[in-house]
């Protein structure tokens, strides 16, 4: 493995162990992108069997967290082996989660068109090789790959309660769920904004962004500037939020 390799695995790993990933690294010291990472980490599977089943047990135990439709698009941006991954992963991870926000995710992943051994390691040894092609399990075999064991880490993944303690980027998910919701209020920390200007910063339609913000303004969540112009994020929310250090940092 190159030095370069390592180091993104380092990396990776350090985002898994802020979040609460079981990984004997320090912790990330900045706010974690989860759906980046999960798309990332996917790149990195085949080098890495520890990676790829923290990754996709977290993702099971902690699916709420996981904001489906960024994620969508996080996945579209793969490619080959990279893609079929992130659909093992997923598949892995609904073992666990059992949710079809999962299974929308996996639309944007595609499966090998030559199936081959998930893990580079094996790939390499003709007699485990074989041994994987025989009695693949079912959760790699839909995306063209090989894997006999689900290793689930469970035992390695930090309970809902130990994240929000330690990681405050993720307390808007969880009060609101991770959603447009989220990202609507996210996308308002710092300043009013147009419905447009959401739209474009969430990558939702117009439409839905306009029925989100209307939802969370009727919620008492939103308000609307006295500038009369789009909505912004209402002072009583916003100082409930302040009462927990760095509930506000952006994801």
């Amino acid at each position: 493995m190159s030095s370069s390799m390592y180091e993104s695995r380092d990396r990776l790993s350090s985002q898994w162990a802020r979040i609460g990933g079981g990984f004997s690294v320090a912790p990330a010291a900045e706010p974690v992108d989860v759906e980046r990472l999960v798309a990332e980490s996917a790149q990195a599977a085949a080098q890495d069997h520890r990676l790829f089943f923290v990754s996709a047990t977290w993702i099971g135990v902690h699916h709420h967290l996981v904001n489906a439709r960024r994620l969508g698009r996080e996945l579209e941006t793969l490619s080959g082996l990279a893609s079929a991954a992130a659909g093992a992963m997923l598949s892995v991870a609904n073992l666990v989660g059992q949710t079809p926000r999962l299974e929308a995710a996996m639309r944007n992943c595609t499966p090998l068109a030559e199936p081959r051994p998930l893990f580079d390691r094996i790939e390499r040894n003709a007699v485990l090789r074989d041994a994987a092609r025989d009695e693949s399990h079912p959760a790699f075999v839909r995306w063209g790959l090989w894997n006999t064991d689900v290793t689930l880490k469970t035992d390695a993944v930090r309970p809902v309660r130990w994240i929000l303690a330690h990681c405050p980027e993720l307390r808007v998910r969880a009060l609101l769920g991770a959603g447009l919701d989220a990202e609507i209020v996210r996308a308002v920390l710092d300043e009013p904004r147009t419905i447009a200007a959401i739209a474009r910063a969430t990558g939702a339609t117009y439409a839905s962004a306009h029925e989100a913000a209307a939802r969370l303004e009727a919620r008492g969540i939103l308000d609307a500037p006295a500038t009369g112009r789009g909505v912004a994020l209402s002072p009583l929310i916003r100082s409930w939020l302040e009462v927990f250090p760095g509930a506000l940092m952006p994801a």
